[in-house]
């Protein structure tokens, strides 16, 4: 089978035809009623990331199996991140505790990155000192990623414009192809999901997806410190909207001693959301930060035109100043506002 359709073609058709399935067998069962917290005001089934999931997981498997993939992203990519979109689609009909969700994401986090260090150039000690912070990424990854995936077409479109992005960066700088293998199947199923999500929603992520996404990208991000310090720059900025965001949000509702763990509406694009009335609005205005500022400061970074402490901190400051401006992490009765 060609290389292009099991990378393509099969992860978009087998992700656009699962998610209707999902809407029309498990519709009712995971329907997302609007509350108080929620951007949306319809009843709308969630659960889609599971059809994401599989999309991505039955192409590469068969690109494994035509030898277009090789066998290591199975062990520190797929099974991790299959096992947590199981572990989303439990939470999404279960309604899971806390610390059974952190426990799991913990161990599969340590899966993923046990197997990354397996094929690591680095010393020993070396990857000792640095396991506890990639760890504490990868999981802190995994969970922001879940928080921002609150408005129509965000997760989808923010994982497609990572994905596209660090495929151009990679193959600009000759890195590991094996890799941008990955990230091609990554976006063709997500945007066979996004046809179900963006603009009107017909369909939700629900944990499921957005855990499998963040967890894929944190790992993805993980192991590309094999590559060098400018390659996981690249990764850092072009994730930098949710990073900032989600990191901001709770860091200020911790201090201010908001219940921080709770589900609120205070992230910065949902404060843009509903500042514009549009939750179009608010995911092309993210996708033009990422598209015409994060991407270049990116590939500058990548190509070692700039120190990547440099482009790291050219990159944030704009996005820390945007949080500020629209007083993320601050509810509307907030008496801090």
């Amino acid at each position: 089978m060609s290389k292009w359709l099991i990378l393509c073609a099969l992860p978009l058709l087998s992700s656009l035809i699962l998610s209707r399935l999902v809407i029309h067998y498990f519709g009712n069962r995971l329907l997302d009623r609007p509350n108080n917290r929620s951007s949306h005001q319809i009843p709308t089934p969630r659960g889609g990331g599971i059809a994401l999931a599989l999309g991505v997981i039955i192409s590469l498997l068969t690109g494994w199996s035509f030898e277009h993939i090789n066998t290591a992203p199975l062990y520190w990519l797929l099974i991790p991140s299959g096992l947590i979109a199981i572990l989303g689609i439990c939470d999404d009909l279960f309604n899971l505790n806390i610390g059974i969700r952190l426990a799991m994401q913990f161990l599969l986090s340590a899966v993923g990155l046990f197997f990354i260090g397996s094929q690591s150039e680095f010393s020993q000690p070396t990857q000792m000192l640095i396991a506890a912070p990639v760890l504490l990424f990868i999981v802190w990854m995994t969970n922001l990623y879940n928080f921002m995936d609150g408005i129509n077409g965000l997760a989808a479109l923010q994982a497609i414009s990572v994905c596209v992005c660090m495929c151009i960066i990679y193959w600009i700088t000759s890195s590991n192809t094996n890799t941008t293998y990955l990230l091609i199947v990554i976006a063709a199923s997500s945007l066979g999901f996004l046809f179900w999500n963006f603009p009107g929603a017909k369909l939700f992520m629900g944990d499921s997806g957005s855990l499998f996404l963040g967890l894929s990208f944190g790992l993805l991000t993980a192991e590309s410190i094999n590559e060098g310090a400018h390659l996981l720059t690249a990764w850092l900025i072009m994730l930098g909207v949710f990073v900032v965001d989600a990191s901001y949000t709770l860091f200020y509702r911790f201090v201010t001693k908001q219940a921080f763990h709770q589900a609120h509406r205070t992230h910065t694009y949902q404060k843009i959301a509903e500042k514009y009335k549009s939750h179009t609005f608010a995911t092309l205005a993210i996708m033009a930060v990422n598209l015409t500022w994060l991407f270049p400061i990116a590939i500058a970074a990548a190509t070692k035109h700039l120190h990547y402490i440099t482009a790291l901190i050219i990159a944030y400051i704009p996005l820390l100043w945007l949080a500020k401006q629209f007083h993320a992490g601050r509810a509307d009765h907030s008496p801090h506002q």
